[in-house]
């Protein structure tokens, strides 16, 4: 079951233009997968860790402060600050709504930034720029270890694609209203700009797999984690690339090189 319609819908429903409810969903998306019940780290496709991270809670096996202070990121927007995910715990025992509900999620992701992000809940009201909305969103409310603008950008044009908003009218900044302006095409080479926020991607397994061809000890299976990290960061340091974790063009090209 997908979220991304029930997102949008309530993301609208407080007033976000339909760039700025994108900007969200694509946030949401790379942080998530857009599932209020999800738990930083759960890459199985039976979301067993997250159902047991949840059924603890529902249960009275985690309390509040344990929940807050696990270090682990959870649901839509991947709260991870211990007091964030207080206030998250609060505010869904005040609305007597589970931990993981998808509508009391939005609800807490816009009481934080009608308090604390007045000035971006603006910009979302009225922005028609979705590439900007994604950035914003990722470095003002998200806040992640790496600014994977990009892949949030093209997750949003994914999810606006899939919700079939193209008839309506997103113009960016930069347009005459006119005429609509062409939606960006992604082009398959380089492969996308991926990062330890990306998993079960196709450019992960790619990665995983040059990576092994050329001897380093990673294991093929689509998911990144804290070993597939060090590895990139020891290839880039290897080849005089910037050491970050991130595989962008430079690295994919060197990774592409023949030996």
């Amino acid at each position: 079951m997908s979220y991304h319609q029930t997102i949008y819908n309530l993301l609208r429903g407080y007033g976000l233009s339909e760039a700025g409810a994108l900007g969200m969903l694509g946030n949401w998306e790379c942080e998530s997968g857009c599932e209020p019940y999800r738990v930083q780290g759960d890459y199985q496709s039976s979301r067993a860790i997250s159902k047991a991270y949840v059924n603890a809670i529902e249960t009275g096996m985690s309390d509040k402060e344990r929940f807050a202070t696990d270090q682990k990121g959870f649901g839509l927007a991947q709260w991870t600050y211990p007091q964030r995910k207080r206030n998250l715990w609060d505010f869904a025992y005040g609305a007597m709504k589970p931990i993981d509900s998808c509508p009391m999620q939005v609800d807490f992701a816009m009481l934080e930034l009608r308090n604390e992000y007045q000035s971006l809940l603006s910009f979302l009201k009225t922005t028609n720029d979705i590439q900007l909305a994604c950035d914003r969103v990722c470095r003002e409310f998200e806040r992640p270890a790496v600014n994977n603008v990009q892949a949030r950008y093209e997750a949003a044009l994914r999810i606006r694609k899939e919700l079939d908003l193209s008839g309506t009218a997103v113009v960016e900044d930069n347009a005459t209203t006119e005429e609509k302006p062409e939606e960006p095409k992604i082009e398959t080479w380089p492969p996308r700009t991926i990062d330890e926020h990306c998993s079960g991607w196709a450019e992960v397994w790619l990665l995983q797999s040059l990576l092994k061809c050329r001897g380093y000890n990673v294991l093929v299976d689509g998911i990144w984690g804290s070993l597939l990290t060090d590895k990139v960061k020891q290839f880039q340091k290897e080849h005089q690339l910037d050491v970050d974790g991130v595989v962008g063009p430079m690295s994919w090209a060197k990774l592409m090189e023949r030996g």
